[in-house]
C-alpha cells in the first residue's frame, strides 16, 4: 500500500476516534489494533502523539472542507449556504456514527482551558469557521435577506445552538436534537428576517 494511502486510513481512523473520545484518546497503539497496523508502522509516518493529533486536526479541516463548505458553495451567497451548512452540520454520517461538526465540538471542549500546540491550533481552527459563518451573515445583511444586525453576535448564537444540539444528540442519545437544532436556527434567522429572506428548504 502506498504510504500516502496509508497516512491518510490512518488520520481518517484518528479523526473518528477523536470525534468520539477527544485527542487525547488517541494512541498509537490503539490505531495499530483498529487498522491491524504495528505500532512502528503508525509511529513511522508522524513520530510522536503530539505530531499525530496535530494532523488530525489538519485532516479534519480537509473533511469539513470537503463535506460542509464545498457542497454549500454551490448555493447562492448569504443565507442560503449558511443554511446548506447548518444542515450538513446537524446530519449525521451513516458511516463514521459523526455529524459535521462531532470533532469540533468535542476538541474544542477538551482543549479550551489548555495551552500548547494542539489547542493552538484548535483554536485557530474554530476561529476560521466563526469568521465563515460571520461573512455569511454580513453577506445576508447586505442583500437584505437579514435585518442589519452584528454579525459576531449572531454567529456566536448559531454556533451556540450546534454546540447543544450536538451535546444533546451525544448524551442523551436523542433522535430529535439534530431536527430541534435546526428549528432553533431557523427561528433565529426568521427573527431577523429581512425583505429578500429566501426560502430555506427542510
Amino acid at each position: 500500500m502506498e504510504a500516502g494511502t496509508t497516512k491518510q486510513r490512518i488520520l481518517d481512523r484518528s479523526y473518528q476516534r477523536a470525534g468520539r473520545c477527544g485527542l487525547e484518546a488517541i494512541t498509537i497503539g490503539g490505531l495499530a489494533g483498529d487498522l491491524g497496523m504495528s505500532k512502528a508502522g503508525i509511529h513511522g509516518h508522524f513520530g510522536s502523539k503530539q505530531a499525530l493529533q496535530l494532523a488530525t486536526i489538519w485532516r479534519a479541516r480537509e473533511i469539513f472542507q470537503r463535506d460542509i463548505i464545498r457542497p454549500a458553495s454551490g448555493e447562492p451567497a448569504g443565507l442560503p449556504q449558511l443554511w446548506a451548512m447548518s444542515v450538513v452540520l446537524t446530519t449525521y454520517s451513516t458511516e463514521t456514527g459523526l455529524h459535521g461538526g462531532d470533532f469540533w465540538v468535542m476538541v474544542a471542549n477538551e482543549y479550551d482551558a489548555r495551552t500548547g500546540p494542539v489547542r493552538d491550533a484548535v483554536e485557530a481552527s474554530m476561529g476560521w469557521w466563526m469568521r465563515q459563518i460571520e461573512a455569511l451573515i454580513s453577506t445576508a445583511v447586505e442583500r437584505g435577506q437579514l435585518m442589519p444586525c452584528d454579525p459576531a453576535q449572531l454567529a456566536f448564537e448559531i454556533q451556540a445552538l450546534l454546540d447543544a444540539g450536538g451535546h444533546q444528540y451525544r448524551l442523551y442519545h436523542d433522535p430529535k436534537a439534530p431536527a430541534r437544532t435546526r428549528v432553533a436556527i431557523r427561528r433565529r434567522l426568521e427573527h431577523l428576517r429581512g425583505p429578500r429572506f429566501p426560502a430555506l428548504p427542510e
